[in-house]
């Protein structure tokens, strides 16, 4: 085997080189594409700018491109080569290399910028939850640990060792993620007192027995996020990137100014802390708790966007990767850092970073 792949390689390279220089990038056929990404990822431990020249030889490919796909191709070694075809010949159609004399309009992009985010582009990651009892053996991008088990004030028993595991594994540190619902449950008497001074219910009215209020519903978003930053930073668990998972599983009232509120709350007292927050949750899951709502966040005195990760129902790494390209944000303004796909059964969910 080691004899083959090393022809395999020597081949290629010499019949990559091997093109005259002419006035056209040339355009990778399907047979050259698989042939490549079969060598590149026969050589996961191979820096990825081994390979950038052999790429960037027969197409229109940029070099930050060709390190994205090299990196993606690699971190997927059993995935078919006949799978990262279309996404490799997609940069490979034939152009004249002379610039245009006219101008040419560039469409819009359909997301924002992913600047900012703490994943490389392009990268595969998982995230580990509070039910999660096994781990993929191979290293990887990135990893986003639960805090909580599953609903707010909830904690994940196992929080600590996932965490230790991921710094062994992932390439990145962790980032973290909490679970949040609207204040219903023996937690609201407790926690909707503060921060802010809420009006007196009427008589015969109790918090649990009637809808939360919009003042009640901040009130305990925030002590939501408090006691999971409590409970995280008592572990040595730490990061600058909270996601929030919003999604119907868990309880939200009719009243959508309530979860919104509930929602902005957690985002504020994370950001008292100097952690940007995120949002996890499916479009139309988020709609029906949310509405139209736009939540923000400031660090540092500076408004900044929330960035959002999608669970779509994608299978596979290259439709996640594209989907990267083409969805926009259920929240207005919003950048899209992550997608999320399922491609096996394995314990826990992987992730593009987009």
């Amino acid at each position: 085997m080691k004899r083959t792949r090393t022809f395999v390689v020597v081949a290629l390279t010499l019949s990559f080189f091997a093109v005259p220089a002419m006035s056209f990038a040339a355009a990778l056929t399907p047979q050259q594409s698989s042939s490549l990404i079969a060598v590149v990822q026969s050589s996961p431990g191979t820096p990825a700018s081994a390979f950038v020249s052999l790429i960037t030889a027969f197409s229109n490919i940029t070099v930050n491109q060709a390190i994205s796909l090299i990196t993606v191709v690699q971190a997927a070694p059993g995935v078919p080569a006949n799978a990262f075809v279309d996404l490799l010949t997609s940069f490979t159609v034939d152009t004249v290399a002379t610039p245009p004399t006219t101008p040419v309009a560039t469409p819009p992009t359909p997301h924002v910028s992913v600047i900012g985010s703490p994943y490389f582009s392009s990268t595969m990651g998982y995230d580990l939850s509070y039910n999660t009892l096994s781990y993929p053996a191979e290293s990887f991008g990135f990893a986003v640990v639960g805090v909580t088990g599953g609903k707010a004030f909830v904690h994940n028993s196992r929080i600590s060792s996932e965490y230790q595991w991921t710094k062994f594994s992932a390439k990145t540190a962790a980032t973290l993620y909490m679970n949040l619902n609207a204040p219903y449950g023996s937690t609201v008497v407790a926690n909707i007192g503060a921060p802010k001074t809420c009006p007196a219910r009427a008589a015969g009215s109790s918090a649990t027995s009637t809808e939360p209020t919009a003042c009640e519903g901040y009130n305990y978003g925030y002590n939501a996020a408090k006691d999971a930053y409590t409970y995280a930073t008592g572990t040595g668990v730490t990061s600058s990137l909270w996601w929030l998972d919003i999604e119907e599983a868990n309880s939200w009232s009719v009243d959508t100014s309530a979860n919104d509120t509930t929602i902005q709350g957690a985002i504020d007292y994370l950001n008292s802390k100097n952690i940007r927050v995120g949002i996890y949750s499916v479009p139309f899951m988020w709609k029906n708790i949310a509405g139209t709502y736009v939540p923000t966040q400031t660090i540092g005195g500076l408004p900044i966007p929330i960035p959002t990760w999608f669970p779509i129902g994608i299978t596979t790494i290259v439709g996640a990767i594209n989907a990267c390209s083409t969805i926009s944000s259920f929240i207005p303004g919003s950048p899209v850092w992550v997608v999320q796909y399922e491609a096996d059964s394995t314990a826990v969910d992987q992730n593009v970073a987009c």
